[in-house]
């Protein structure tokens, strides 16, 4: 197998194990969000502005957030959930509060995001990035056809017309 061969297949197996964890790491807060248990808050533990002002024109005084809860699952059970959000430099603008309901697995139920478990805009993103990793993927298994030469081409046309 020549150098430039090898290359390819590295580049195609990269292409598939990055569509794989962009599926994957999408489709967890997608599942959580549309099948998961709904729990409320019942703290909200951190409210923290991190790094500088994001300062792109569109927005400015735009900044990210961590934002921490706590909230009560349906067997009584209290976890913690985070979630980053963007907001101005006084506040998160998240519109957590307690109360707030925030979907789960139940079986782990460290997967939690914020909502009431149903299309909006991030779990609309999360879809757009599943569908990107299957392009990947697509993009990684799919084989170039080879190249015709004006010999094969010949070949191929000699032997659609010649007699059985």
């Amino acid at each position: 197998m020549s150098k430039k061969q090898k290359r390819k297949n590295k580049d195609r197996i990269a292409l598939i194990i990055t569509g794989a964890i962009l599926v994957i790491g999408s489709m967890i807060p997608v599942s959580a969000s549309l099948f998961g248990q709904t729990g409320y808050i019942t703290e909200i533990t951190s409210s923290n502005r991190f790094g500088g002002a994001l300062g792109d024109g569109a927005l400015p005084n735009t900044y990210e957030w961590h934002i921490g809860y706590t909230f009560k699952t349906k067997n009584g059970e209290y976890k913690t959930g985070s979630v980053t959000v963007k907001g101005d430099a006084v506040s998160s603008k998240s519109g957590l509060r307690v109360g707030s309901p925030i979907r789960y697995f139940a079986f782990a139920p460290q997967f939690n995001t914020p909502g009431k478990g149903r299309f909006d805009s991030s779990t609309i993103i999360y879809v757009l990035m599943i569908g990107l990793g299957v392009f990947l993927i697509m993009l990684g298994v799919r084989k170039k056809k080879p190249l015709k030469t004006p010999a094969t081409k010949s070949r191929n046309i000699t032997a659609m017309f010649s007699p059985l």
